[in-house]
């Protein structure tokens, strides 16, 4: 496989671990017994957060370079992840690490 398949999928593999640590996370935080696991859990969400914008900009922008060009599938992928990625960033900021970069 080719370099850029191979960050293409490293990107949606980030996006899906945001959103699946995320909802997860969020769920089990009802529940205040399960503190330490849901904690790290959603901290893991976060982090993929952080780390997807990035990830997915690069990958997007290295597509657009590329001769021959990126498939535009995707690209219109990878644009919508960090669009998306990044809004969520934006939209949850406040509530991201409350307790330190990793909850102790």
């Amino acid at each position: 496989m080719s370099n850029h398949v191979l960050l293409n999928l490293l990107s949606v593999i980030l996006a899906i671990v945001a959103v699946v640590a995320t909802v997860v996370g969020a769920f089990m935080g009802f529940d205040k017994s399960l503190w330490p696991l849901d904690g790290r859990i959603l901290y893991v969400g976060h982090l993929a957060h952080v780390l997807v914008i990035p990830v997915s900009a690069t990958i997007f922008i290295r597509g657009c370079k590329a001769n021959p060009r990126t498939h535009a599938g995707w690209l219109f992928i990878q644009g919508a992840i960090f669009v998306s990625a990044l809004v969520t960033v934006m939209l949850i900021y406040q509530g991201m690490f409350n307790y330190g970069w990793w909850p102790s």
